[in-house]
Parts: structure tokens; sequence; C-alpha cells
């Protein structure tokens, strides 16, 4: 499943925000968050309305954080951490 990752800019400041999606989207592949490792990977698309631009960039890789994937699941991931403390709830 590739990442997506979307933002909205002044048409002006299209080119900064393409880079900007770049290295987010390569960082999230990344096991040690490199904004360059993937960002020649990145397919980047940008789609005009008027009144500015929707620049999408899409990694056909999936993220190496666990909290990023599509099965995880959060109440397990506490359970399993042994640096889990309980919150002001009581609930771990």
């Amino acid at each position: 499943m590739p990442l997506t990752y979307s933002r909205w800019s002044p048409v002006e400041t299209a080119g900064e925000v393409a880079m900007h999606v770049r290295a987010h989207l390569s960082s999230v592949a990344s096991p040690v968050d490199d904004p360059d490792t993937y960002a020649g990977e990145v397919d980047i698309t940008t789609v005009g309305d008027g009144e500015g631009v929707r620049v999408t960039g899409t990694l056909d890789r999936e993220p190496v954080a666990d909290y990023l994937r599509d099965d995880f699941d959060p109440d397990a991931d506490i359970a399993a951490n042994p640096l889990s403390v309980p919150t002001i709830a009581g609930q771990s």
C-alpha cells in the first residue's frame, strides 16, 4: 500500500510545498527518518483550483513506524511496553 500525503499551497509556494511533501514521505519510510533517502521515489501531482494548488505525493513503500501501519493496535502496544505507566484515569 503506497504512502500518500497532501498539502494545499498558494501557487507561489507550490515548489516549496512539493519539497516538504517529498521529505515527509521519505522520512516516514526511512528507518532513520531521513528526508532524502526516498525523496527521489516520491511521485508528485498538483491540482489547481484557481486560488491555490493541492500538492499530493505518493511513495510506493510501507511506513517504518509501527503506529503508522494499518494493523497497529495501540492497546497491545501499550500492554507490551515495559515503560508504559498508568494514566491519571488509572488505565495503562
